[in-house]
Order: structure tokens, then C-alpha cells, then sequence
């Protein structure tokens, strides 16, 4: 690798960060329509976005069997042009067994793809000797605001159908055009061990603290909107508002992420992180207006943001011989909390309520400060 092929790189991972980014946040308008759509209860609406959570359950530790055959690189240029696909096919599901069948295969290539993107930057960082991890998951953050804001937008002007066909186009262009300037795919090829990346005792504890970390995340994505929708009688685009500002927030501290991780180190930033994660999240939902509760979850993702990203470097450290399959190991126990999270918020809203409900993801910030000195691993070189 020259200097300038890693400096192409290291611009070009941004790419996949940013479409998977533009996507999820394109979904959360989605989210309240289908469901009235679909004219099924909170009950019924979590055990169908189970099916994403499955999917990506699935192909999150065969990802990194895939890694090991083809490299990163290949993997997430495939997986963002199959994400793609997926994300017409649930967005326009005309039945809820079709949501379930689209949803599968959409959280089939979320965890594939997030496994193969991380994967590819991890790599860079280890070439440049330096953390660039969370400055990516700014990106993401950042492309999660742009597409709430723009998905809101285009389905209040343009219908849901021409919102998901633009958004689909607009980041397949954006993946296509940086795709070429990755890594070679030798760089990591072959290095991640040819089995399952199931959990192993080294990585256990950072999987589970990081699957309360993307729980907070995916209640934020899947029911922030239909919160705001039903609690103050508000429309859809200003509903994803609410995930909008969040995201807002997490990419504002990603942006400073590795700074900070530099200079405080991870074991402190992450139990500050988890305190104001349930400060911002416990005040959003005792709000008692919509600006206010807008105001509260932007604080909740400034404490959010720069968790994950931590948790997920240090799986890479802690099995520095197969990084692909510590990252894959990690990743998948914290999808299962991204995309399982929301049915289990799901099901407890069905005998409460969906406010109270969503106080589970204050415990689970609470948690994760408690044992922050889990992510040690992650300032290692």
C-alpha cells in the first residue's frame, strides 16, 4: 500500500458508512406508515421487525467466514449494492407476511454489511496507526439525520414509493462511485478464521454491553417516531424529527470520538457516555412537549454516539490475529439488541405503555456505565 492508496482508502470507507446512514434514516418515516398500513397493533408490528433482527442474526457470524474468503473490501461493496434491494423490498411489502419475508433481507445485509465495513476500517486504522472509527460512525450518524430529514420530506411531497426509489439511486451512486479506491481485498483476506465468529470468552462481555448499546439505538430508530406520533398527535416528518436531532447528537460526539479516546482513554468516555445516555433518554420521555422532548433525545445521542464504535474497535483488539471474526463476534451479539430491542419494546409497550416501555433503554445506559471497564481492549495498538 502507498501512502496515497491509504489515503484513498481512508476517504472511500466513508462511502458505506454514509449509505447505510442515508437508508435507516430514509426508513424511520417508514416506520408509522406501515404499520397503519399493515393495521396491526404494537404487539403484532414488533414480532414482524423481529424479522429484521433474525436476519441479521443469520449473516452477521457468517460474515466473517466471507471476510476470510473474499476480504472486506469485496464483502462491503457487495453487501451496500444488496442493501439497496432490500430496502425497496420491506419499504413496499404490501402485507405483513411480505414485511416479514423484505425485513429478513434487509437485516441480512445490515449485518453483513456492518460487519464488512467496520472490518475494512479497522484495517485502515492498523495502517495508519491510528483511531478513525468513530469519526465513521459520525458519518453514519450524520447520513442518518440526512435521511430522516430527506425520507420525511420526500414521502410528505413526492409518496412513500418515489421516496424509497430516489433515496435507493442517490446511494447506490454514492457507493459505486468510492467502492474502487478500498483497500486491496488481500489486506484481510484470509486472516479472520474460516468458522462461525461466535462469541468467545475474550470478546462475551463487550458483545453483551454492546448489545445494550445498539438496543438504545434501535428503540431510538424504530419507535422514537411512532412516539412522537401518537403521544403529541404530530405529522410523520416531524416525527422523525425526534431520531433526527439523535442522530444529530451521536454524530456531533463521533466527530470528537477519537480525539477524545486519545487523550481520556475509552474506560472514561464510555461511563460518561452511558450516564448521559439515561439522562438525555429519561428526560425526553417525561417530556412534556414535542420541542422538549426533541431537545432531550439530541443529549441522549450525544451520550449514545461513541459506544458502539469503542466496543466494536476493541472486539477487533482483542483477537488481534482475526479481527474480522472479533468484530463479527461483537457485532453480532449488538445487532441483536439493534434490531431485537424493538420488538422487546414492542411486546412490554402491548401491557403498558410505549413511554414506559421505553424506559428500558435508561437501564440499559445505566448498565453499560457500570461496566465500562469492559472496553479497555479498544486503546491497545
Amino acid at each position: 500500500m502507498t501512502p496515497a492508496s491509504l489515503a484513498r482508502a481512508r476517504w472511500a470507507i466513508i462511502a458505506p458508512f454514509l449509505v447505510m446512514g442515508l437508508l435507516i434514516g430514509a426508513w424511520v418515516p417508514h416506520v408509522p406508515l406501515i404499520k397503519e398500513r399493515l393495521a396491526v397493533g404494537p404487539g403484532m408490528f414488533g414480532l414482524a421487525l423481529l424479522s429484521i433482527a433474525g436476519g441479521a442474526v443469520l449473516a452477521m457470524p457468517t460474515a466473517g467466514v466471507l471476510i476470510n474468503r473474499f476480504g472486506s473490501a469485496v464483502m462491503t461493496r457487495v453487501t451496500g449494492i444488496v442493501f439497496c434491494a432490500a430496502f425497496i423490498a420491506a419499504v413496499l411489502a404490501p402485507s405483513l407476511a411480505a414485511f416479514v419475508i423484505g425485513g429478513a433481507l434487509m437485516g441480512m445485509c445490515i449485518g453483513s454489511m456492518d460487519v464488512s465495513m467496520n472490518a475494512h476500517a479497522i484495517a485502515i486504522e492498523k495502517a495508519l496507526r491510528r483511531p478513525v472509527l468513530s469519526m465513521l460512525h459520525g458519518v453514519y450518524s450524520v447520513g442518518c439525520v440526512f435521511g430522516a430529514f430527506l425520507g420525511g420530506y420526500l414521502i410528505e411531497t413526492l409518496g412513500s414509493r418515489n421516496q424509497a426509489f430516489i433515496m435507493v439511486a442517490l446511494c447506490l451512486a454514492i457507493h459505486l462511485g468510492a467502492a474502487r479506491f478500498f483497500l486491496p481485498g488481500s489486506v484481510d483476506k484470509g486472516l479472520s478464521g474460516s468458522h462461525f465468529a461466535w462469541p468467545t470468552r475474550a470478546t462475551i462481555v463487550l458483545g453483551l454491553l454492546c448489545y445494550l448499546a445498539l438496543m438504545i439505538e434501535g428503540s431510538v430508530i424504530d419507535w422514537a417516531a411512532i412516539l412522537m406520533r401518537e403521544k403529541f398527535l404530530v405529522e410523520a416528518g416531524i416525527a422523525a424529527m425526534c431520531f433526527a436531532t439523535c442522530q444529530g447528537g451521536m454524530a456531533l460526539s463521533r466527530f470528537t470520538g477519537d480525539w477524545l479516546r486519545l487523550r481520556v482513554g475509552a474506560v472514561p468516555m464510555v461511563f460518561a457516555s452511558g450516564l448521559l445516555t439515561a439522562l438525555g433518554t429519561a428526560l425526553g420521555l417525561l417530556a412534556p412537549s414535542p420541542a422538549l422532548a426533541i431537545l432531550a433525545f439530541t443529549f441522549a445521542g450525544i451520550g449514545i454516539g461513541n459506544i458502539a464504535p469503542v466496543m466494536i474497535a476493541g472486539g477487533g483488539r482483542l483477537e488481534p490475529t482475526a479481527p474480522g471474526r472479533g468484530i463479527a463476534a461483537v457485532t453480532t451479539l449488538g445487532y441483536m439488541g439493534f434490531l431485537s430491542g424493538p420488538p422487546l419494546i414492542g411486546f412490554v409497550a402491548q401491557v403498558t405503555s410505549l413511554n414506559a416501555a421505553l424506559f428500558l433503554t435508561v437501564i440499559a445506559a445505566l448498565i453499560i456505565a457500570v461496566f465500562a471497564r469492559a472496553v479497555k481492549a479498544a486503546d491497545t495498538y
